[in-house]
């Protein structure tokens, strides 16, 4: 007696008509697919290159902008170094405030 069940589908290279048939709607759906895809494809890769233009040029922009901040404090530092120290010890004291006023908030 064969205890051995048969499998209900055909054999995986089975080149019957049918299943060329089958094989050939299923490549030309593809393809059909592909072909409706690609302009939306291209729309996307286009925005996606000026979103990165756009973004390096900012970027850029940005950076130009810090290092222009940080050259003026500089040179206020150098030009006034009296009057610097006393705006960061006076904005350690805002700050010092701000971080107890915050603390007994949260202790209170």
């Amino acid at each position: 007696m064969n205890t051995a069940t048969k499998s209900p589908h055909k054999n995986e290279n089975d080149n019957t008509p049918t299943t060329k048939t089958v094989v050939s709607a299923v490549h030309d759906a593809i393809d059909q697919a592909t072909k409706k895809a690609e302009p939306f494809v291209q729309t996307v890769r286009d925005k996606a290159e000026k979103a990165h233009d756009k973004l390096s040029e900012t970027s850029a922009e940005a950076r130009e902008n810090i290092h222009e901040r940080v050259e003026r404090v500089e040179a206020f530092i150098k030009q006034r170094p009296v009057a610097s120290s006393g705006i960061a010890v006076a904005a350690g004291i805002v700050v010092a405030g701000i971080a107890a006023a915050i603390v007994m908030r949260r202790k209170g």
